[in-house]
């Protein structure tokens, strides 16, 4: 793709892991999950905890779009659209706080951390506006009115496998 850069712009964006509501709810990944659990069974259950996970909120990777959209003239290239390196225990921590439940914490599994840096994307402008306690807040909110529905697509694994590709 990048063969055609003279040609045309062209912004690789590589987002953090998605929080947040959407139409097809990811009860995959780590804060939804962990708000999930916490809803549902007033109990998070992590993997050792220590491990970070950058996070951007559904709203602020949306408006990454825009903002590309909105300012065609942005030299092309790859950007990360993250903002919130925290570790897991870290995010089970804030979701407590909105939450009264438990954190249970079993074994590492898997050991992987990494993070995001952003900066290239914040000098073009970009304003992040939203985070993850506003994630939690839009899931809680939409659990109570039972617009979560988990289900196999909520989960891309168990989704993809059912797929007939």
């Amino acid at each position: 793709i990048f063969s055609y850069k003279d040609h045309f712009k062209i912004h690789c964006i590589r987002p953090a892991t998605v929080c947040g509501f959407s139409p097809r709810m990811r009860l995959d990944l780590t804060v939804n999950m962990l708000t999930y659990q916490a809803l549902k069974n007033k109990l998070m259950t992590i993997h050792g905890g220590a491990q970070i996970r950058p996070n951007i909120n559904i709203e602020d990777i949306t408006n990454v779009f825009i903002h590309f959209i909105e300012n065609p003239k942005i030299e092309s290239g790859f950007y990360n659209a993250g903002f919130e390196n925290l570790s897991i225990i870290e995010i089970a921590k804030k979701i407590k706080k909105k939450i009264n439940s438990d954190i249970t914490i079993l074994p590492i599994d898997d050991v992987r951390s990494y993070r995001l840096n952003s900066d290239k994307l914040i000098n073009t402008g970009f304003i992040k506006k939203y985070n993850i306690d506003e994630a939690v807040d839009q899931i809680i909110q939409k659990y109570n009115s039972n617009d979560i529905i988990d289900n196999d697509k909520c989960y891309t694994v168990k989704w993809m496998k059912k797929l007939k590709l």
